[in-house]
């Protein structure tokens, strides 16, 4: 349990940017704190994302134009149940959350249902408080070999990161950092520029298809507040 008793502190403790909502967000009971979890939710339509809580009178809805949630306090290892819907269509929603841990539910478009889930969960570690760090999650499966470089540089930003979904690298903290996202070998898009990366941060580049094509949105990881 120390993983979790120790993730749970670091998060609460790190000096988060306040998420996109206003007010708190309770959507989901919780336990004592070595049993929660957290949770977030990326829209990769174009359209408003709606997640309506089971047995909840409150929402969460994700605007045109605000595809991240800040994570969500949850019940660790208990059914997460509710329904997720955009453009008059719903399915349902179902996981689990391992106490400790942080997942992400990417709502991606669908021709039939109209929403395909897919959800990434990491174990959250104690970072490096002198450094900043960066995670890839990548949710576009035609994206073959996807790389992060540095623009203007043929340097894989996660190279020397751990192999999964997510990568997660420790970083220097600086001033402004400019990436590419790389598919098959090819530059897709232009380069993103991902503003300061602070030290004792968390951050995230989300890999995400769309009708244009791969696409890379930056967050940082926050509570819900």
């Amino acid at each position: 349990m120390k993983r979790i008793f120790n993730g749970v502190g670091a998060l609460a403790g790190l000096a988060l940017s306040a998420s996109a909502f206003s007010g708190p967000i309770a959507l989901y009971p919780t336990g004592p704190s070595q049993d929660s979890a957290y949770l977030r939710f990326v829209n990769a339509g174009d359209t408003a994302l709606e997640l309506t809580p089971e047995g909840a009178t409150s929402s969460l809805k994700l605007e045109k134009g605000q595809a991240v949630s800040g994570f969500i306090p949850v019940s660790g290892g208990r059914p997460i149940k509710g329904t997720l819907s955009r453009d008059g269509k719903s399915v349902p929603l179902d996981v689990k959350v391992t106490a400790g841990d942080f997942a992400t539910v990417f709502a991606l478009t669908d021709a039939k249902q109209g929403i395909r889930q897919m959800l990434v969960s990491e174990a959250f570690d104690i970072p490096n408080q002198l450094k900043a760090s960066l995670a890839l999650f990548d949710a576009d499966s035609g994206c073959v070999n996807a790389r992060v470089n540095l623009a203007g540089r043929d340097v894989d930003l996660f190279q020397k990161a751990p192999p999964g979904n997510p990568r997660r690298q420790e970083l220097n903290p600086r001033a402004s950092l400019a990436v590419q996202l790389v598919c098959a070998g090819k530059p897709v898009g232009a380069a993103i520029e991902l503003g300061a990366l602070e030290a004792n941060k968390r951050y995230s580049l989300l890999l995400l298809p769309s009708s244009t094509g791969p696409r890379l949105i930056t967050a940082t990881d926050s509570l819900s507040n």
